[in-house]
């Protein structure tokens, strides 16, 4: 059974970035509701097996992937976000940002508006492959 993880900081600690009511939303409603949801569906599988009725399974196993993701993701976020965090990355980051992008200003820029076409409850992060061979924005 999934459980909620106990969110790191104050619901106000990441203003005036993130708003407080915005984190309340993010943590109380939508991220409460994918820990729920992904048990539901798990009992909904536990059921399934015991009475070798997979008749829905095509359906479950979207639902679990949808609501795990979405339960995974707000982790994520929590747990990476936090008060006091530098507004520019270290000189390493940096070289590397620059190397991929062309510069810092057109990597933030392809950030937002890869952030402003995410649908629905969806995320954009970045991702730093091995050994920072390359530094990518992926939306999920």
């Amino acid at each position: 059974m999934l459980k909620m993880i106990e969110l790191p900081y104050p619901l106000n600690a990441l203003e005036p970035y993130y708003s407080k009511e915005t984190l309340d939303l993010h943590y109380n409603i939508l991220y409460k509701g994918y820990v729920d949801n992904t048990n539901k569906t798990e009992e909904k599988l536990n059921l399934a097996r015991e009475k070798r009725d997979f008749s829905n399974i095509k359906c479950l196993e979207k639902d679990l992937s949808f609501y795990g993701s979405g339960a995974i993701l707000h982790e994520l976020f929590f747990e990476n976000m936090g008060p006091a965090i530098p507004t520019e990355p270290n000189i390493e980051l940096m070289k590397q940002i620059i190397k991929d992008f062309g510069s810092y200003a057109i990597f933030k820029e392809q950030f937002t508006e890869a952030s402003k076409a995410v649908e629905a409850s969806r995320l954009v992060y970045v991702s730093v492959g091995a050994k920072m061979e390359q530094i990518r924005n992926i939306t999920m």
